[in-house]
Protein backbone atom coordinates (compact mmCIF):
# COMPACT_ATOMS: atom_id res chain seq x y z
CA UNK A 1 0.00 0.00 0.00
CA UNK A 2 1.42 3.97 -0.76
CA UNK A 3 1.02 5.55 1.85
CA UNK A 4 1.89 9.64 2.05
CA UNK A 5 2.29 12.16 4.56
CA UNK A 6 1.34 15.73 4.11
CA UNK A 7 0.30 19.28 5.95
CA UNK A 8 -2.91 20.01 6.30
CA UNK A 9 -3.96 22.64 4.71
CA UNK A 10 -7.63 24.23 3.23
CA UNK A 11 -7.84 21.55 1.16
CA UNK A 12 -8.04 18.65 3.72
CA UNK A 13 -10.88 20.07 5.70
CA UNK A 14 -13.74 17.64 4.36
CA UNK A 15 -11.33 15.13 4.28
CA UNK A 16 -10.47 15.88 8.35
CA UNK A 17 -14.14 16.02 9.28
CA UNK A 18 -14.21 12.74 7.11
CA UNK A 19 -11.44 10.97 9.36
CA UNK A 20 -13.02 12.09 12.41
CA UNK A 21 -16.62 10.92 11.44
CA UNK A 22 -14.75 7.42 10.37
CA UNK A 23 -13.10 7.60 13.82
CA UNK A 24 -16.13 7.66 15.84
CA UNK A 25 -18.02 5.51 14.23
CA UNK A 26 -14.95 2.55 14.71
CA UNK A 27 -14.02 3.39 18.16
CA UNK A 28 -16.96 5.37 20.05
CA UNK A 29 -15.55 3.95 23.65
CA UNK A 30 -12.60 6.92 22.88
CA UNK A 31 -14.25 9.16 21.33
CA UNK A 32 -16.80 10.08 24.37
CA UNK A 33 -17.79 13.98 23.02
CA UNK A 34 -20.30 14.24 21.15
CA UNK A 35 -19.94 15.01 17.05
CA UNK A 36 -21.26 17.67 14.36
CA UNK A 37 -19.93 17.50 11.07
CA UNK A 38 -20.84 20.78 10.21
CA UNK A 39 -19.83 22.28 13.78
CA UNK A 40 -15.96 20.40 12.79
CA UNK A 41 -15.76 22.01 9.51
CA UNK A 42 -16.72 25.49 10.71
CA UNK A 43 -14.20 24.83 13.76
CA UNK A 44 -11.33 23.91 11.20
CA UNK A 45 -11.79 26.61 8.91
CA UNK A 46 -11.84 29.26 11.57
CA UNK A 47 -8.95 27.83 13.10
CA UNK A 48 -6.48 27.56 9.93
CA UNK A 49 -7.52 31.25 9.68
CA UNK A 50 -6.82 31.84 13.35
CA UNK A 51 -3.41 33.53 14.07
CA UNK A 52 -3.35 31.47 17.28
CA UNK A 53 -2.85 28.54 15.44
CA UNK A 54 0.17 29.52 13.53
CA UNK A 55 2.45 27.41 15.60
CA UNK A 56 0.20 24.06 15.49
CA UNK A 57 0.87 21.27 12.79
CA UNK A 58 -1.49 18.68 11.31
CA UNK A 59 0.01 15.90 8.82
CA UNK A 60 -1.99 13.26 7.49
CA UNK A 61 -1.16 10.20 5.94
CA UNK A 62 -3.28 9.55 3.52
CA UNK A 63 -3.33 6.38 0.61
CA UNK A 64 -3.11 6.12 -3.38
CA UNK A 65 -7.15 6.90 -3.25
CA UNK A 66 -6.40 10.46 -0.65
CA UNK A 67 -7.96 8.46 2.18
CA UNK A 68 -6.79 9.54 5.48
CA UNK A 69 -5.46 6.96 7.68
CA UNK A 70 -4.12 8.73 10.45
CA UNK A 71 -2.60 12.23 11.44
CA UNK A 72 -0.05 13.38 14.26
CA UNK A 73 -1.00 16.77 15.39
CA UNK A 74 1.75 19.00 16.97
CA UNK A 75 2.99 22.49 17.81
CA UNK A 76 5.82 24.55 18.63
CA UNK A 77 5.37 25.94 22.44
CA UNK A 78 7.91 28.66 23.32
CA UNK A 79 8.08 29.55 27.29
CA UNK A 80 10.04 32.53 28.95
CA UNK A 81 11.33 29.53 31.59
CA UNK A 82 15.15 29.02 32.15
CA UNK A 83 15.58 31.58 29.56
CA UNK A 84 13.55 31.48 26.91
CA UNK A 85 12.66 27.95 26.36
CA UNK A 86 10.87 26.32 22.81
CA UNK A 87 9.76 22.71 22.90
CA UNK A 88 7.76 20.55 20.39
CA UNK A 89 4.36 19.13 21.80
CA UNK A 90 2.14 16.05 20.21
CA UNK A 91 -0.96 16.82 20.89
CA UNK A 92 -2.31 13.64 18.69
CA UNK A 93 -1.73 10.99 17.35
CA UNK A 94 -4.56 8.67 15.82
CA UNK A 95 -4.70 5.85 12.88
CA UNK A 96 -7.62 4.47 12.06
CA UNK A 97 -8.14 1.09 13.88
CA UNK A 98 -8.08 -1.31 10.09
CA UNK A 99 -5.03 0.41 9.32
CA UNK A 100 -3.04 -0.11 12.23
CA UNK A 101 0.35 -2.34 12.53
CA UNK A 102 0.97 -1.22 8.58
CA UNK A 103 3.49 1.63 9.17
CA UNK A 104 1.09 4.33 9.40
CA UNK A 105 2.14 5.78 12.75
CA UNK A 106 5.91 5.49 12.06
CA UNK A 107 5.54 7.22 9.15
CA UNK A 108 3.92 9.73 10.68
CA UNK A 109 6.32 10.06 13.79
CA UNK A 110 9.37 9.89 11.01
CA UNK A 111 7.65 12.79 8.83
CA UNK A 112 7.02 14.82 12.11
CA UNK A 113 10.90 14.00 12.95
CA UNK A 114 12.02 15.42 9.57
CA UNK A 115 9.64 18.39 9.97
CA UNK A 116 10.51 19.81 13.48
CA UNK A 117 14.35 19.42 12.56
CA UNK A 118 13.74 21.01 9.09
CA UNK A 119 12.73 24.47 11.86
CA UNK A 120 15.79 23.84 14.06
CA UNK A 121 14.05 21.62 16.38
CA UNK A 122 15.33 18.11 17.99
CA UNK A 123 13.06 17.13 20.96
CA UNK A 124 9.28 16.73 21.40
CA UNK A 125 6.94 15.57 23.80
CA UNK A 126 3.16 14.39 24.31
CA UNK A 127 1.10 12.67 27.48
CA UNK A 128 0.85 9.15 26.48
CA UNK A 129 -2.93 7.82 26.11
CA UNK A 130 -3.29 5.24 28.76
CA UNK A 131 -4.30 2.26 26.47
CA UNK A 132 -2.14 -1.28 26.18
CA UNK A 133 -2.32 -0.56 22.30
CA UNK A 134 -1.29 3.23 22.63
CA UNK A 135 1.19 1.99 25.28
CA UNK A 136 2.66 -0.72 23.10
CA UNK A 137 3.66 1.77 20.01
CA UNK A 138 4.84 4.64 22.22
CA UNK A 139 7.45 2.03 23.67
CA UNK A 140 8.41 0.87 20.39
CA UNK A 141 9.69 4.79 19.25
CA UNK A 142 13.46 4.01 18.81
CA UNK A 143 14.90 6.55 21.19
CA UNK A 144 12.00 7.40 23.06
CA UNK A 145 11.84 7.26 27.08
CA UNK A 146 8.17 6.78 28.42
CA UNK A 147 7.41 8.43 31.47
CA UNK A 148 4.51 7.94 33.99
CA UNK A 149 2.35 11.39 33.50
CA UNK A 150 -0.55 12.65 35.33
CA UNK A 151 -2.89 14.99 33.50
CA UNK A 152 -5.07 18.36 35.13
CA UNK A 153 -7.88 19.22 33.03
CA UNK A 154 -10.55 22.18 33.85
CA UNK A 155 -12.51 23.50 32.21
CA UNK A 156 -13.58 27.06 33.14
Amino acid sequence: MKLEVKMVNWAHIDMLVQFEQEARITEPDIFIDGFDACELKQQLESAIKNPAFASAHCMICVNSDEKILGRIDFSVISSFAFGGNTQIYIDWIYVLKEFRHIGVAQLLFSKMEEHIKSIGMDEYFLLTAENSEAQKFYHSVEGAVVYNAEILRKHV
